[in-house]
């Protein structure tokens, strides 16, 4: 199982094809919950020690798995990573890691300009505007 960041700083777990997000934390394992859940109605479910080793599959999944929607997930991921962590530009790091991707991934990615936003986003959320006093 490999973890990723969510746009919100959570975890998010890929495995077998599914993304898996964060439902309960348990004292000895996690629940993790389809990341379809909403959009998809999916009830696919999956356990964790805490250690995030050893996944073991609760319930099955209402759909098929998809590995591109995974590798979008990963793409977006490290486009997040480097842009918090470089001085580049958002159309430089969605270059980068779009030219990284095959046809069939890159043909399931948001848009160009809602990643740049997303990106843009991210830089805005470690760097808050100063309140200024009256």
């Amino acid at each position: 199982m490999e973890i990723i960041k969510s746009n919100k700083g959570g975890d998010k777990g890929c495995y077998k094809g599914y993304v898996y997000v964060v439902k309960n934390i348990g004292i000895s394992k996690i629940t993790w919950r389809c990341s379809k859940r909403c959009s998809m109605k999916c009830t696919g479910e999956l356990y964790t020690d805490l250690k995030i080793d050893n996944p073991e599959v609760k319930t099955g999944h209402s759909h098929l798995k998809d590995d591109d929607s995974v590798k979008v997930e990963k793409a977006l991921c490290a486009m997040k990573k480097r842009w918090k962590t470089g001085l580049s530009k958002p159309l430089e790091v969605y270059a980068a890691e779009i030219s990284k991707l095959d046809g069939n991934t890159r043909a399931k990615m948001p848009v160009e300009d809602h990643i740049k936003r997303t990106l843009r986003n991210q830089r805005s959320a470690l760097n808050p505007v100063e309140p200024r006093g009256s």
